[in-house]
C-alpha cells in the first residue's frame, strides 16, 4: 500500500469516539482549546526616581467565557488578580478587581476576535520579578492562571534608554491624540499584512534624533527581515511607532530585535557607546492553523507521514508565498469540517506530533522516532504492554489496536530508552526519517 493511501485510513481514526481508549496509559491527543485569557507585561520609565513603571496587560476572549442572557442583552463577568513576587518569588504586591461585559448580540459571546482587555500599572525598582494572573469565571466558578518571569529596567539616570516594546494591531490617529490597539497574545496572524511596534524613548542627552536597527529571527537563529530607520527625538520622552510588514513571514515563532544609537550635534562615535537594545518575542499563527506550529518548514517535515516524500520536498523548496498556499491547500482539502474555521483533521495530527514530541523525544525529536511515528498516524494504542525487566529480553512494549486489528512491538535495542519498531507497517519503515 502507498504511503499516501493511508491517510484515508487515518482520517477515518482520527474521529473515532475516545472512549476506544479509555484504558490506554498514553492518552489520546487533546485538541487545542481556545486559550482562557493572554497577558503581557511591559515596563517604561515611571518618571520617578528609583521605581520604573511595570505595565500588565490582560486580555480575556468572549468564547471563553460564560454569558448569560438577561432580558435583551447577554452578559458576563470574571474576576482579575495580579501578584507581583520578587527573585525569591516572595509576594510584594497584588491587584484585585472585577470585570463586567453587556452585548446585545449572542454572536458575540461566542466570537473568536472578540475579547475584554485591562490594564494595570505597578510601580517597582528595577530588577527581577514573577507576574502571576488569574481569571475567575464568575458564573462557572472556573479558573485560569498563568506566571511569568519578567524583568523590570532600569530608566532613571540612564543617558539614553527605550522602553519594552508593545505589538499592536493598529495605531490611528482621533483629534490629535494618538489611539494604540495593542495586541496582547502575541500573535500577529489575524492582523492583515502588518503590525506594529510602540516604544518609548528616553532622551537625557539632548539627543536630537536616534538611527534604529530592527531584526527578526526565527527559531532557527536565521534574520529572516531586517529594517532601519531614524527619528527625530524633540522631548525627552518621546513615542515610536514602527509598521513590520508580515507578508514574507512564514507561521512560528519570532525574536523580535531593536538597537536605538542615539544622534546628536557631536559625532556619531560620541554616542555609540550609549547605543540599547530590548528585545521581545512575538508568533505569526495562520487563521485555525493549530498553535503548536512553531516553524512551517518543520510543521512542513512532520507531513511525510501522510504525504510523499517528493511532495514534502516540494512544498519545502517553494517560496514562501506558494509554500502556505501548498500547506493551506493539503489541509483544506483534508478538512472534515470545511465550513467551520476550525480544521480538526489538522488539528488532532499536530497535537500528536505534539504529544510525540514531549513523550518519545530522546536524541531526536519524538516526531521522529518510531512510537512517535506509530503514535501520529494511528493514535493512541487500545492497550500497552511493558516489560522492562524480563530476564531473557531486551526491554521491549507491545501496542495493540483493536480496532484496525495489528500489534507493534518496540524493543529497547541499545539500552538508553531508543525504541525500536520490530514488524514493518506497510512501507512506513524506508521512509520514516532517521
Amino acid at each position: 500500500m502507498r504511503l499516501k493511501n493511508i491517510f484515508i485510513k487515518f482520517s477515518y481514526l482520527i474521529l473515532l469516539p475516545v472512549n476506544l481508549f479509555a484504558q490506554v496509559e498514553i492518552p489520546p491527543a487533546e485538541l487545542l482549546e481556545i486559550p482562557k485569557f493572554y497577558f503581557d507585561a511591559l515596563s517604561f520609565n515611571s518618571g520617578e526616581s528609583g521605581v520604573s513603571r511595570l505595565d500588565i496587560y490582560i486580555e480575556v476572549p468572549y468564547a471563553a467565557i460564560q454569558f448569560n442572557k438577561i432580558g435583551s442583552n447577554f452578559e458576563s463577568s470574571y474576576e482579575v488578580t495580579v501578584n507581583i513576587y520578587d527573585s525569591s518569588e516572595t509576594q510584594i504586591n497584588e491587584k484585585w478587581w472585577i470585570e463586567k461585559i453587556n452585548v446585545k448580540d449572542y454572536q458575540q459571546t461566542v466570537s473568536r476576535s472578540l475579547s475584554s482587555l485591562n490594564h494595570r500599572s505597578f510601580m517597582l525598582p528595577p530588577g527581577r520579578y514573577f507576574v502571576s494572573v488569574q481569571i475567575k469565571d464568575r458564573e462557572t466558578g472556573k479558573t485560569s492562571s498563568m506566571k511569568r518571569r519578567v524583568d523590570v529596567r532600569k530608566y532613571f539616570s540612564i543617558p539614553f534608554s527605550i522602553s519594552d516594546v508593545m505589538l499592536a494591531n493598529r495605531v490611528e490617529l482621533d483629534s490629535g491624540k494618538t489611539i494604540v490597539y495593542p495586541n496582547i497574545s502575541g500573535d500577529v496572524g489575524n492582523v492583515r499584512d502588518t503590525f506594529f511596534l510602540v516604544f518609548e524613548t528616553y532622551n537625557n542627552i539632548s539627543a536630537d534624533s536616534a538611527n534604529f536597527s530592527i531584526r527578526i529571527s526565527n527559531v532557527k537563529g536565521d534574520i529572516v527581515q531586517s529594517d532601519s530607520f531614524t527619528q527625530a527625538i524633540k522631548s525627552k520622552k518621546e513615542y515610536c511607532f514602527r509598521i513590520v510588514p508580515t507578508a514574507n513571514l512564514l507561521a512560528g515563532d519570532y525574536l523580535l530585535q531593536i538597537n536605538a544609537v542615539p544622534r546628536s550635534v557631536r559625532s556619531l562615535d560620541d554616542t555609540v557607546s550609549l547605543s540599547v537594545s530590548v528585545s521581545r518575542t512575538f508568533a505569526l499563527r495562520w487563521r485555525g492553523v493549530p498553535i503548536s506550529i512553531a516553524d512551517l518548514d518543520i510543521a512542513i517535515e512532520q507531513m511525510q507521514y501522510i504525504l510523499d516524500r517528493d511532495k514534502v520536498e516540494e512544498m519545502r523548496k517553494a517560496n514562501s508565498e506558494k509554500k502556505k498556499e501548498m500547506f493551506a491547500d493539503f489541509w483544506k482539502k483534508k478538512d472534515p469540517t470545511p465550513e467551520t474555521e476550525r480544521n480538526e483533521l489538522m488539528e488532532e495530527y499536530y497535537s500528536r506530533v505534539a504529544y510525540a514530541n514531549k513523550h518519545f523525544g530522546h536524541y531526536i525529536d519524538g516526531w521522529k522516532t518510531d512510537m512517535g511515528m506509530i503514535y501520529i498516524i494511528f493514535g493512541a494504542p487500545s492497550n500497552i504492554e511493558r516489560h522492562p525487566f524480563d530476564i531473557d529480553s531486551k526491554p521491549y512494549e507491545v501496542w495493540t489496536y483493536y480496532e484496525i486489528s495489528r500489534e507493534f512491538v518496540f524493543v529497547d535495542v541499545t539500552g538508553f530508552g531508543d525504541y525500536r519498531l520490530q514488524n514493518p507497517i506497510w512501507d512506513l519503515q524506508r521512509t520514516r526519517p532517521r
